[in-house]
């Protein structure tokens, strides 16, 4: 008897697929948000400086994804490793998160502060970036330049994992700078500000930067009065008002020269809530972690405040500024 109700049920069920009812459909779960160090060289075998792993992280799958990749570029002599923290926050708005490593073993102001050359700056930094030979002061091939390093992350994470989106952000194997947000902390944030005027991006976000200086005209470096590729209206600054190796009033005025004042005036962001009255130039007076770290204090993992929970205090200013 169980054996004939069975064929009988089994008999219904393939006459009401023959008669058009749709099949069950699986839905696809979307990836969980992983955090992965990947070493340069295993995505390009010529790089061959600045070998510290870069840090990855795929967006949230509880939030809505963005398109946009969020590159952050660390200071002078610092890792990926150390920045994890800001990272974490935009995959958890739906960004898909670079801390790229890249050579930064010396500071760029150290080059070029008392440098006679008006465009010691601008040449110095584009060689960084793309490998050029644009300055005799370093040498960067284009192999372990910036955009290579970009561009063989991302291309090298969508072959290993390519139901998370990576590729999204290549064009004929080149990155869509259009859907880039690009940030950085001190020389990385320098980096980030020469990007705008090299790349028409979604975004930039700097952090006690950028620092570039003229001592010998006691003025920001000429870079900063060129012309935005990515518009004013689109990039955004924070930095701790006591840094000693920024000095603020020094960075008002390099923020000043590339457009960030059009806006609003600078505004503390410990006495304000987002949106911050709408500037585009934020500052702090908070204690730092580690005691006199006021340049790191920003975004560093080590020195930035945190809260009871151990959030960065500084969360919602990192979204303000870098993840809308």
């Amino acid at each position: 008897m169980t054996a004939r109700v069975t064929l009988a049920a089994a008999a219904c069920c393939l006459a009401c697929s023959k008669a058009g009812t749709a099949p069950t459909r699986t839905v696809a779960t979307p990836p969980s948000s992983v955090e992965r160090q990947v070493t340069p060289s295993t995505t390009d075998a010529s790089i061959s400086t600045a070998d510290e792993p870069h840090v990855a992280i795929n967006p949230s799958p509880i939030v809505a994804a963005t398109g946009r990749l969020f590159v952050f570029l660390p200071g002078t002599g610092a890792l990926p490793t150390q920045y994890r923290m800001i990272l974490r926050v935009g995959a958890a708005h739906g960004y898909h998160a670079i801390g790229l490593n890249y050579p930064n073993p010396t500071a760029v102001g150290v080059l070029c502060a008392a440098d006679t050359d008006a465009e010691c700056f601008w040449n110095v930094r584009r060689e960084v970036i793309s490998g050029t030979n644009t300055s005799p002061l370093l040498d960067v091939s284009t192999a372990n330049s910036i955009v290579n390093r970009v561009q063989k992350l991302v291309a090298y994470l969508d072959r290993q994992f390519p139901t998370e989106g990576w590729g999204q952000y290549l064009t004929g194997g080149a990155i869509d700078w259009s859907k880039v947000v690009i940030s950085g902390h001190s020389q990385g944030g320098g980096h980030a500000g020469v990007l705008t005027k090299l790349y028409a991006m979604s975004r930039a976000c700097f952090f006690s930067s950028p620092a570039d200086w003229r001592q010998v005209a006691n003025a920001p470096a000429t870079w900063t009065l060129r012309a935005n590729i990515t518009g004013a209206s689109q990039q955004f600054g924070f930095t701790h008002v006591q840094d000693q190796l920024v000095p603020y009033a020094e960075l008002r005025d390099i923020w000043q020269a590339m457009g960030l004042g059009a806006f609003s005036a600078p505004v503390n962001a410990d006495v304000r809530l987002p949106p911050y009255d709408n500037s585009h130039q934020l500052s702090t007076t908070a204690t730092p972690v580690i005691d006199g770290s006021y340049h790191g204090s920003t975004v560093v993992d080590a020195a930035t405040p945190k809260t009871a929970q151990g959030a960065a205090v500084f969360e919602p200013v990192w979204t303000y500024l870098c993840f809308p």
